[in-house]
C-alpha cells in the first residue's frame, strides 16, 4: 500500500509550479480555478486546477511520507504490537502488584526480564495502582508536542476572544476582518501577530454544529443533528458516498449489426452531502466486484480524461478520496476484493443498518432519476410491463452500449448536477462547490488532495489471489503466465515457515485475463505478467466461465491450458455463426468489446490524472494575471486545507 503525501498541493499556503512559475495559493475561485500569487513578482494569478494537477512537479509526486500514527486514550485503539507490550509486561509485573511489599531480589529479575531498570518497574506498578489501567503499561511514544500549541498563551487568548466576540457571533465577521482586529490587539500587547492560517485552524477545529449555533441560531443548528431520513455523518462534501447498482431501462443494439442485445447495467456513486455523481461505471455485465472497484475508481480521480475519451466537453469537477463508503448488503459490495482496497486505501467501507432502509434512499432515488431519463429515448423498456404496454422495446432499440453511456453522462453532468434538486432547493454542484469551498459564512474544508500514483489506485480495485511461483511461473485456473521478474522469486519459501512455499499477492482484471499483475514484496511494486504463451488469444474471465460450463457439459473430467483454448476457439466459431440470429450471441460478442472499451477509458483517465515525471513541460492555458493591490501585502503561508473564496 503506498501511503498519500501529507500535504495538500492544492490547499491554501502551499506552493505549486505551473509553467515554470512558483505560486502560492491564496483563495479559491470556484471548482475550475484558483488565485496564486506569482513568487517571482507577487502578481495574484488566476490558475487552471487542471493545469496544476497536470503540473505537480516530480519531487511532490515521488516523496512518499509515512502518516503520523493515530494515537488514542482507548485501550482497545491501541497498536496491535503495544496491546502486545502490555499483555508481557502486565503478566510479568502480576506477583510485584499483588504483593504489599515485593522485595528488590523480584523486583530486579522483574527488570531483567522485560529489559528495563528497577526504577521504571517500581514506578509502573506505582500508576498501575493508582489507577488501575494497564495502559500506564504501554510503551512511551513521543509525540512530538503534537496537538499543543506553539504560540505564546497571550497570543491564543487573544485569539480565542476574537472567535468568541466576532466570529462565533450573529453578526458573522469574516476572517479576513477578525485578522485584522487580532493584529491590533496583538500588536498593543507587543506579542508576535500570528499567521491568517493559524486563525483558520482554530475557526476549523470548532465543531460545525457549535459555530453554526452562535452564528445563525439552535434551529440553523439543527442540521448537524441526526433525524430519521437523514444519512449520519454527510457534513461536507466527500464525508460519505452511496453506492448502488440498475439494470437501465433500455434494449441496446450491437455497433456491427444493429440488431437487439438487452439492457445494460449501471453503477453509480454518489455524495451524499451534495447529490452529486462522483462516478460511474456501466457493463453488460450483472453487478460484479470489477463494476464496484471501477466505480470507485473513476470518482476519486479527476475525470479530464474520461471525459476527453468520450468526446464530452461538460463539467465533472468531482474527485477525492471519501471518507467513507455505504452500500447495501449485496456481496458484490462485501467481497473482499472491494473491503480490503477500501481499507489498504483509508476509505471506510460501511453496510445499510437493519431496519434502516431510508438510509439507501439517496442512492436509489438517483438511480430512478436516471432510469425516467432514459425513458424517453427509443428501446426503453420502461419500468414495469403495464407502463410499456404495447411498446416493442427490443424492435424500437437504437441505442449502441457507447452511446447510451455518453448519454447519461451528458445528462447527469450537463442537467442533472446543474439544475434545482428537490430535496436541496438548489442545484447539487453549487451545494458540492460550497460545502467545499465555503458560502462567505461557513469554512469548507478545500479542495481535496489529488492522487499521487493513479495507476496503483487501480490496481489496488482489481480482485486478488495469492499464488506460488513455479519455474514455470505462476498458474490460475489452468492458464501459466511468466516474465523474467519471476526468476527471483521460484520455489521462494514462506519467510515465517520454511515448511511452506511463499505465497505472492497477484491481481487481475475480469475483463482482460490475459495478464496478471504480480507485486513484487521487496520492491512493493506491481508487475505485468502476460501468457506464459503468447499465442493464446484474449480472453475475459466469463468467457472461461463458458468454456468451463461446456467442458462440464461434455464430460470432460482432465482439462488443461490446450483444451480451454481450444474450446474457447470452437465456441467462438459457434458465436459467429449466431450472431445475426440470436441476442446471446451478439451481446457476448458485445460485451467483449465493451469490456476493452471499459479498460481504455480507464486507461484514459488514470493517464490523465497522472503527473508527467519524465518532462518539464507544462500543457494547459497559460495562467492570466488578474491584477493586485500594491499595497497588499504577501506572507509565507503554512499549508492549510481550508476553504476560501472572496
Amino acid at each position: 500500500m503506498v501511503e498519500e503525501p501529507l500535504e495538500n498541493p492544492l490547499a491554501l499556503g502551499a506552493r505549486t509550479d505551473v509553467a515554470g512559475e512558483t505560486y502560492i495559493i491564496s483563495e479559491y475561485v470556484d471548482l475550475h480555478s484558483l488565485i496564486g500569487i506569482r513568487v517571482s513578482d507577487g502578481k495574484r494569478v488566476r490558475l487552471s486546477i487542471a493545469d496544476i494537477l497536470a503540473a505537480i512537479n516530480a519531487s511532490a509526486s515521488r516523496a512518499k511520507s509515512d502518516a503520523p500514527s493515530v494515537q488514542s486514550s482507548g485501550f482497545e485503539l491501541l497498536r496491535e504490537e503495544h496491546k502486545a507490550v502490555i499483555e508481557q509486561r502486565a503478566a510479568a509485573l502480576t506477583t510485584l502488584i499483588a504483593s504489599k511489599t515485593p522485595s528488590r531480589a523480584l523486583a530486579e529479575e522483574t527488570a531483567q526480564n522485560l529489559g528495563v531498570d528497577v526504577a521504571t518497574i517500581y514506578r509502573w506498578r506505582k500508576k498501575y495502582l493508582e489507577t488501575g489501567d494497564k495502559r500506564v503499561l504501554a510503551p512511551h511514544i513521543p509525540n512530538g508536542g503534537r496537538g499543543k500549541s506553539r504560540l505564546d498563551e497571550n497570543v491564543e487568548a487573544i485569539i480565542q476572544r476574537v472567535i468568541d466576540e466576532a466570529i462565533l457571533d450573529e453578526n458573522r465577521m469574516s476572517p479576513y476582518r477578525a485578522m485584522e482586529t487580532i493584529k491590533q490587539r496583538c500588536r498593543r500587547a507587543r506579542v508576535v501577530v500570528p499567521h491568517l492560517n493559524t486563525l483558520y485552524r482554530r475557526i476549523k477545529s470548532i465543531h460545525p454544529k457549535k459555530r453554526t449555533r452562535a452564528r445563525e441560531g439552535e434551529e440553523a443548528s439543527r442540521r448537524y443533528e441526526a433525524f430519521p431520513g437523514e444519512f449520519p455523518g454527510a457534513d461536507y462534501p466527500n464525508a460519505v458516498w452511496q453506492i448502488d447498482h440498475t439494470p437501465l431501462d433500455i434494449d441496446l443494439v450491437d455497433d456491427v449489426y444493429g440488431l437487439n442485445i438487452r439492457r445494460p447495467w449501471l453503477t453509480l456513486a454518489i455524495d451524499v452531502y451534495s447529490r452529486c455523481v462522483v462516478g460511474m461505471y456501466p457493463s453488460l455485465d450483472p453487478p460484479n466486484a470489477v463494476s464496484v472497484g471501477m466505480c470507485i475508481v473513476n470518482a476519486i480521480l479527476p475525470k479530464q480524461g474520461w471525459l476527453a475519451a468520450h468526446g464530452l466537453t461538460v463539467p465533472w469537477p468531482m474527485y477525492g478520496k471519501p471518507v467513507a463508503v455505504h452500500a447495501d448488503n449485496d456481496s458484490t459490495f462485501k467481497c473482499a476484493s472491494v473491503t480490503e482496497s477500501c481499507s489498504a486505501n483509508h476509505i471506510r467501507m460501511e453496510w445499510r443498518a437493519v431496519g434502516k432502509p431510508n438510509w439507501g434512499g439517496h442512492i436509489e432515488r438517483l438511480l430512478g432519476t436516471v432510469n425516467r431519463e432514459i425513458h424517453t429515448l427509443p428501446g426503453t423498456t420502461f419500468s414495469n410491463t403495464t407502463e410499456r404496454g404495447e411498446y416493442q422495446s427490443h424492435k424500437k432499440a437504437a441505442f449502441t452500449f457507447n452511446r447510451v453511456e455518453r448519454y447519461v453522462a451528458d445528462f447527469i453532468c450537463g442537467i442533472y448536477h446543474q439544475r434545482k434538486h428537490s430535496t436541496l432547493g438548489r442545484p447539487p454542484i453549487g451545494r458540492y462547490e460550497d460545502g467545499l469551498l465555503g458560502d462567505g459564512t461557513a469554512i469548507g474544508p478545500g479542495l481535496p488532495r489529488p492522487i499521487s500514483d493513479p495507476e496503483r489506485l487501480r490496481l489496488d480495485f482489481l480482485p486478488f489471489d495469492s499464488r506460488t511461483v513455479q519455474q514455470y511461473g505462476i498458474v490460475i485456473e489452468k492458464i501459466t503466465y511468466y516474465a523474467p521478474v519471476l526468476d527471483r522469486w521460484v520455489r521462494a519459501v514462506d519467510p515465517n515457515d520454511s515448511r511452506r512455499a511463499r505465497k505472492f499477492l497477484v491481481r487481475y482484471d475480469k475483463r482482460d485475463i490475459s495478464y496478471i499483475y504480480f507485486l513484487d514484496p521487496e520492491l512493493d511494486r506491481y508487475f505485468k505478467i502476460p501468457y506464459a504463451r503468447a499465442e493464446h488469444p484474449s480472453l475475459t474471465a466469463w468467457e472461461l466461465e463458458d468454456v468451463r460450463k461446456q467442458l462440464r457439459k461434455e464430460g470432460c473430467d482432465e482439462v488443461d491450458e490446450d483444451l480451454i483454448f481450444e474450446t474457447f476457439e470452437r465456441l467462438e466459431r459457434l458465436r459467429e455463426e449466431a450472431q445475426a440470429s440470436t441476442s446471446a450471441a451478439r451481446r457476448r460478442t458485445q460485451r467483449k468489446k465493451v469490456a476493452k472499451s471499459r479498460q481504455e477509458m480507464e486507461t484514459a483517465q488514470v493517464k490523465a490524472a497522472t503527473p508527467d515525471l519524465g518532462s518539464e513541460e507544462v500543457s494547459g492555458r497559460a495562467a492570466s494575471p488578474v491584477g493586485l493591490d500594491d499595497e497588499e501585502e504577501i506572507l509565507p503561508f503554512d499549508t492549510v486545507e481550508v476553504g476560501v473564496r472572496r
